[in-house]
């Protein structure tokens, strides 16, 4: 291959939004896909666009494999979990912004109408705002980057079991050729 694997995202941008429509049930697991990262061919492709990986090196698949579903199901709930969880703290900080308002209404202003109004409206406004801020932003940020990395292991990992069992079949044909 001409270019390092770590240099390369796992999945391409046309992978991922085909193996996202894939597990929806949208489109069927077929076509011609490269045999080493799975990414869409053309039917004239000599090399990958994404790897780089030459159709002699790897012959092209019709189907991608479950595992690579698995990878790919993998990544997304990190970067789900890893995303709601920053959503959540934010709306816990409203929560808890809102809960100090109320207790400023209620003991320091005799619980006035316009000051609990102002706490519910920081509450509702605040709570998305930072819902947004920490789970949109901070958090997508945080979550796509794990993910990633976990991923990058985990296809080595597969990518390491799937080299040993394409050598074990190649020793196995030339040592049952004559």
């Amino acid at each position: 291959m001409s270019t390092p694997a770590a240099a390369i995202p796992v999945f391409s941008p046309r992978l991922d939004e085909i193996l996202d429509l894939m597990i929806k049930g949208e489109i069927p697991n077929v076509g011609r896909f490269c045999g080493y990262c799975y990414t869409p061919l053309g039917k004239t492709d000599e090399r990958c666009a994404h790897c780089g990986t030459a159709r002699a090196e790897y012959a092209p698949v019709e189907k991608i494999p479950v595992e690579c579903f698995d990878l790919y199901r993998g990544m997304r709930k990190r970067e789900s979990l890893i995303v709601n969880s920053f959503a959540y703290l934010g709306l816990t900080i409203g929560l808890l912004l809102f809960i100090a308002l109320v207790a400023v209404a209620v003991y320091r202003y005799d619980a006035s109408w316009w000051m609990l109004a102002v706490a519910t409206a920081v509450f509702i406004v605040g709570g998305r705002v930072f819902a947004g801020l920490l789970g949109g932003w901070i958090g997508d940020n945080i979550g796509y980057d794990y993910a990633q990395r976990k991923l990058a292991i985990e296809w080595h990992a597969y990518d390491a079991a799937r080299e040993e069992q394409r050598r074990a079949a190649a020793e196995t044909t030339t040592s049952a050729a004559p």
